[in-house]
């Protein structure tokens, strides 16, 4: 009995481990973000593709890359979800690192939503941040 216990204990601590290192999942963010349409443009944030990169995101691709993409560049697919993916699953996660927070899926999203400050200063989120990851979860559902 003690050792399926500790057995069963094991496993949960292994499952707790593999779903705060897991990757966000981009098929959900595509959705979120544009309802999968290449060719999404926000006018007021210049966002553009199917993930929605911001220049800001872009720029910060920039500085860590060689490669030198356009907005106009986010509307390929394969290059949106290359810069998309880079930010939310290592560009992201360094920065909860450097601050000593959690890698967990919700704080990836409310860095991207709304901004590593919320989590840095625990302030409170936006509706439309919970919103976003409520959206997210019932994606990956």
């Amino acid at each position: 009995m003690k050792t399926t216990v500790m057995v069963a204990t094991a496993i949960l601590l292994c499952l707790a481990g593999s779903a705060q290192a897991a990757e966000v999942d981009m098929k959900a963010i595509a959705q979120i973000e544009s309802s999968n349409n290449p060719s999404a443009y926000n006018t007021r944030s210049k966002a553009t593709g199917l993930y929605q990169i911001t220049p800001i995101c872009l720029a910060d691709f920039h500085f860590y890359h060689d490669k030198r993409y356009t907005l106009e560049d986010m509307l390929d697919p394969d290059k949106c979800y290359e810069v998309a993916y880079w930010y939310f699953n290592d560009r992201i996660p360094r920065m909860l690192k450097y601050y000593g927070l959690k890698l967990t899926i919700n704080n990836i999203l409310i860095a991207y939503n709304a901004g590593i400050n919320y989590l840095v200063t625990e302030r409170e989120l936006p509706s439309e941040t919970t919103d976003y990851i409520r959206k997210y979860n019932e994606a990956v559902k």
